[in-house]
């Protein structure tokens, strides 16, 4: 009896922690989302390619736990910027496409949990849904891969894990991207790989007045693309296999966090003339609230 009075504390305590430290940044559909809490992620990102390509993206999050089990994740890009270099006529000039991006919903269910002293594991699928939100043809010099949206519907559905303690953290998720065709053109079917570990660098020992806390954080991504297809011809400079190194650091209090992350490309197969990967960098600022609104 007083074993389970135990672990019940601390499961307590743990999701506590749990909505204090945040969760992993570049995947949320992994995230710890308890019932009746509501979190806001505002979150820009640049990333470089080769070839004079450049990308820059604010993504707003907010993530919503319905029921104990039950959780919705919405995702937008509100504002997008792709830069490339487009050469016509032997020459070469720089083209910018900005605009409204896409957006995902996704609905989670966990479908088991394990809490233990001090510690849970869970398993949750989520099916998706892209919504072609975008602008698809704000400069028709931009090819069509490089518009803000993508103009097409997908369906997006993976498997999540997640372990967390009160002193560290792990979360993955494996999942499929299938694409429609919109216009013509259609965007590669993606498979998709994600893991995170998070560690509490500070303080050393948690106690009942601690203000903040410091983790460092270490995410991967892989994404395996097939090639895109214009009026059913392949793009043969599409599609490949990428992964992504993610390093950073979480500064969390008990409503908000900030973190910083840097994509380093550990591995990448471009096919064709496709631009490859250099680098990318994101600030992240999250915000979390609980309400009585929940099954």
């Amino acid at each position: 009896m007083v074993r389970t009075i135990r672990a019940t504390i601390l499961a307590t305590v743990l999701i506590f922690v749990a909505g204090r430290a945040g969760a992993q940044i570049t995947f949320p559909g992994a995230s710890p989302i308890s019932a009746g809490n509501v979190t806001l992620v505002i979150k820009p990102e640049t990333m470089d390619f080769t070839g004079g390509v450049t990308s820059t993206v604010d993504k707003n999050i907010i993530s919503y736990g319905a029921s104990p089990n039950l959780a919705f994740i919405l995702q937008n890009n509100s504002f997008v910027s792709n830069s490339a270099t487009v050469t016509e006529a032997g020459r070469s000039r720089q083209v910018v496409a900005n605009g409204f991006g896409d957006t995902v919903l996704e609905s989670r269910y966990t479908i088991f949990q394990q809490d233990g002293p001090g510690s849970t594991f869970r398993i949750a699928p989520y099916a998706g849904v892209v919504m072609p939100t975008g602008m698809d043809n704000t400069n028709s010099a931009m090819p069509r891969g490089g518009q803000p949206g993508t103009g097409a519907w997908a369906t997006r559905d993976a498997i999540t894990m997640s372990y967390q303690t009160l002193d560290w953290a792990a979360a993955a998720e494996a999942g499929y991207q299938a694409n429609t065709t919109a216009a013509g053109y259609q965007f590669g079917n993606t498979v998709f790989a994600d893991a995170a570990v998070r560690y509490r660098l500070w303080p050393l020992n948690l106690g009942s007045e601690v203000p903040a806390e410091v983790y460092g954080l270490l995410e991967s991504n892989f994404t395996s693309a097939a090639a895109n297809r214009n009026a059913g011809q392949i793009n043969r400079n599409t599609g490949g296999q990428l992964l992504l190194v993610d390093p950073g650091f979480i500064y969390t209090t008990r409503t908000y966090s900030v973190t910083l992350m840097a994509f380093l490309p550990a591995f990448e197969q471009v096919h064709g003339n496709g631009s490859a990967y250099n680098y990318g960098f994101l600030a992240a600022f999250r915000y979390s609230l609980f309400t009585p609104h929940h099954w």
